[in-house]
């Protein structure tokens, strides 16, 4: 069986990471066993980070890799149906909310709304250790979103992009019950996990604004939250 390892859950959420989210919805979607197992260390994944799966002795990580791995070893097509155009057309989507969306994401949990994440994941180490611990990694955070590049906006220029990428989703979902159509796809996996860890958490943003103005982006991650985790 399949072992999938993840975050613990928090912000009343599936998973605090949106790549632990999609990965899960990439096994319900499949009809594959797994268990979860819970690693509140991303250290111990096999790219220090995670999820990751240990599927038959062999680890992978990273839920792009894992997705690749699923389709080959199980001869799945998570986009079965699609037309070239149109698996290009989620291939576009899937990179802007992970290359992209999911900075914007980071930078509102890990600076804008330090207190409230803080708390969250440290809130149980010892005093000594809950003082010196948590700067640290969010000073490795801001580092990561300065080498990306969108840690040298603005407040406010950040929260545009994403502004603009919660339009572009909303647009291209239109009236459709799934991303691309009829049937859920791989991309499904991906917005859905995007917009429920916005929509979903106690972050609050003018991104989580604008989502939550585009009511097929909220029917969307109520319907799908429904099928994949009630």
């Amino acid at each position: 069986m399949i072992r999938l390892l993840q975050f613990p859950p928090a912000f009343n959420l599936p998973n605090p990471s949106p790549f632990c989210i999609k990965v899960e919805v990439l096994l319900k979607m499949a009809g594959l066993p797994y268990e979860t197992v819970i690693v509140p260390d991303p250290r111990k994944g096999p790219k220090g980070k995670l999820p990751a799966i240990e599927d038959d002795g062999q680890v992978v990580g990273d839920s792009e890799l894992i997705r690749w791995h699923l389709e080959r070893k199980y001869k799945l097509d998570f986009d079965r149906g699609l037309s070239e155009t149109e698996r290009a057309t989620a291939h576009a989507f899937a990179r802007l909310l992970e290359e992209r969306t999911y900075w914007v994401m980071v930078y509102n949990r890990w600076i804008a709304n330090w207190p409230i994440l803080r708390d969250t994941f440290f809130g149980r180490l010892p005093p000594v250790v809950s003082s010196l611990v948590p700067p640290l990694i969010q000073r490795k955070v801001r580092g990561y979103l300065n080498a990306q590049g969108l840690g040298r906006h603005t407040d406010a220029e950040i929260y545009e992009m994403g502004v603009r990428d919660m339009r572009a989703i909303a647009a291209q979902l239109g009236d459709r019950p799934f991303f691309m159509g009829n049937e859920p796809t791989g991309i499904d996996a991906t917005v859905f996990a995007t917009v429920i860890s916005i929509t979903g958490a106690p972050f609050e943003s003018p991104v989580k604004d604008e989502a939550r103005r585009h009511a097929n982006l909220v029917d969307y991650s109520r319907r799908l939250r429904a099928q994949y985790f009630a």
